[in-house]
């Protein structure tokens, strides 16, 4: 056990800056294939001098996936990829990596991979009722949030995919030596929105061996994340799947106001499709009913959520609580069972409705119970999990809660320096909110990065993200090549390449998605085709999307060669 390693009923929390175990190991297993591959391009390289080379995948939905997956093609077919030490992603670029690290030698297969994955993009559409199967059962979890309904409804059905496996089971195909080391960026809600996104403290970092606070130097076993931890004891439970992660790390299409409007009208066609599926079965009646009486999918939902109306049963709840009239809310129940006026819930409703008013609060409190059981009963358990889906659903929309999971810090007395310990939850969230590369996380001095290739894949400003990283490294002393603004002054015309340099600093070379060598004269075009809300694409387009990433590779060959030359040839001090 490290020395700066705690150990609480097996949950490895670590504080240290030091790199993991599991991520030295993976590193000193690849650099032997870094230096072949760096031998095979005519760089005669001696082992003490090996480049830390990066690769970066930015955020943008499904479009980030495909051209991201382009991307790694192109380098393999260039000879290029075997000389990668670190692959890390924000966002969509996640998805396609951890589709990538199912393999435990993806790498040398990469090309079928890509196959394989345009096939699964053109499957048909997920069954309604397989995405409802998911995410009622991670309604059951306490820790549920909109996570799981975003990689419920909109990861699954978007990448035709439900990957059940977990993170931490990539680790062989992590530190084999065959592929580089994946690190996927998440932020910290409370800390962003509190701090800001040039604070060090809001990125998180997951590997399949650790996940953790990179500049707090607080970390846990990736298989632990989650865990409750209190008075030296541990709660189980079993590590999230990569399907829930997908949605952690890829949540963020847009501003918080475009993102809760996409995702109220989401749910309200889930749940429209699920009404008619149901209804194509022939399993109507009270499920009908409720499912068409909810205010998730009437169209005055948008004012039910501004009532602070949850359900109908959770408004009777507070109403009763707070004696207030409940003969409204008792009506809309009425309503949704008139049809099946022999069931003992719709008797009971129209017995409590004519003497609730004239309980007392411990009396009322003993109806509603009693209502609950028989509504239980009566319309069984899938239906149940239904309004209990709704119900955490809205209530998470209300509070915007994402990515709810146990603080492993907390109450840590070895770790108050983070200034977390007094926080029992955190909330984890896409990275691309703050800056959407995950230059932070790849910065870290311990990683030793010399060369960054930084492929952007992000809607609008193509040099956002450069950008916000020289802002974020200069607020925190961080070595990072200064930033000319008349070279990135051109967004709607980008060229495929630009290269920042300086003394003791890291080299970065930045590819924008569209520019003015793959698609000249048709950026905008192409920009408004391959949009970041777009759920899929045609075969054609995915096609198209795959060729013009790796023509940034392709056109840019020899440059990033002669990038990697100069590093090797320079001096070998450390930055």
């Amino acid at each position: 056990m490290e020395r700066s390693q705690l150990k609480k009923d097996d949950v490895r929390v670590r504080l240290s800056h030091e790199l993991s175990e599991g991520e030295k190991e993976a590193t000193g297993n690849r650099k032997a294939k870094v230096l072949d591959c760096l031998k095979s391009l005519g760089i005669a390289c001696a082992e003490v001098n090996t480049p830390n080379i990066a690769v970066l995948g930015s955020g943008g939905g499904l479009r980030a996936m495909i051209a991201f997956l382009g991307t790694l093609v192109e380098l393999k077919n260039q000879g290029l990829l075997d000389a990668v030490m670190y692959l890390c992603g924000v966002s969509g670029s996640t998805w396609c990596m951890s589709f990538l690290y199912q393999e435990k030698d993806w790498t040398e297969k990469v090309q079928v991979l890509e196959e394989r994955l345009r096939d699964t993009l053109s499957k048909p559409s997920c069954d309604i009722q397989e995405q409802f199967a998911i995410a009622t059962q991670a309604a059951e979890d306490e820790l549920f949030s909109l996570t799981d309904v975003w990689a419920s409804f909109f990861v699954y059905p978007t990448l035709k995919l439900y990957d059940e496996t977990k993170l931490s089971e990539h680790d062989y195909s992590s530190k084999n030596g065959k592929n580089p080391y994946p690190i996927y960026a998440a932020i910290e809600a409370n800390q962003f929105h509190q701090a800001g996104e040039n604070s060090p403290g809001t990125w998180f970092e997951f590997t399949p061996h650790e996940s953790g606070f990179t500049s707090l130097g607080a970390f846990v076993c990736t298989e632990d994340l989650g865990k409750k931890i209190k008075d030296g004891n541990s709660q189980k439970r079993d590590e999230k799947n990569i399907c829930y992660l997908q949605g952690l790390w890829g949540s963020a299409l847009g501003s918080m106001a475009a993102n809760k409007k996409y995702l109220i009208d989401c749910l309200k066609e889930k749940f429209r499709k699920l009404r008619e599926h149901r209804n194509a079965e022939g399993k109507a009646g009270v499920l009908q009913g409720v499912l068409a009486s909810v205010p998730f999918v009437g169209t005055d939902y948008t004012n039910v959520l501004h009532r602070g109306v949850l359900l109908l049963l959770q408004e009777l709840h507070v109403r009763a609580s707070a004696g207030k009239d409940c003969v409204g809310i008792l009506r809309q129940l009425k309503e949704v069972l008139k049809e099946e006026n022999s069931m003992n819930s719709f008797l009971k409703c129209c017995e409590v409705s004519e003497t609730l008013d004239l309980k007392s609060w411990e009396e009322r409190m003993l109806e509603f119970a009693e209502l609950i059981c028989i509504f239980e009963k009566e319309l069984g358990e899938y239906v149940w999990s239904v309004w209990q889906l709704l119900w955490k659903t809205v209530t998470c929309i209300c509070f915007w809660t994402w990515g709810y999971t146990n603080n492993f810090l907390y109450t840590d007395s070895k770790a108050q320096s983070t200034g977390l310990t007094n926080k029992e939850f955190i909330h984890l969230i896409d990275a691309g909110l703050a800056i959407n590369s995950a230059y932070p996380l790849i910065l870290r001095p311990d990683r030793k990065v010399k060369l960054i290739l930084s492929f952007d894949f992000s809607d609008g400003d193509p040099f956002e993200t450069i950008k916000k990283t020289a802002k974020y490294c200069e607020t925190n002393n961080i070595p990072f090549p200064e930033i000319n603004p008349e070279e990135i002054k051109d967004i709607d015309n980008p060229s495929d390449c630009y290269i920042f340099k300086g003394k003791d600093v890291p080299t970065v070379m930045h590819f924008p998605l569209f520019n003015n060598k793959n698609c000249p004269d048709k950026i905008k075009d192409f920009r408004d085709t391959f949009t970041t809300f777009t759920l899929s694409y045609s075969e054609d387009n995915v096609k198209v999307l795959l060729k013009k990433a790796k023509m940034n590779v392709s056109n840019n060959k020899e440059r990033i060669l002669k990038e990697i030359q100069q590093i090797v040839s320079s001096s070998t001090k450390e930055f």
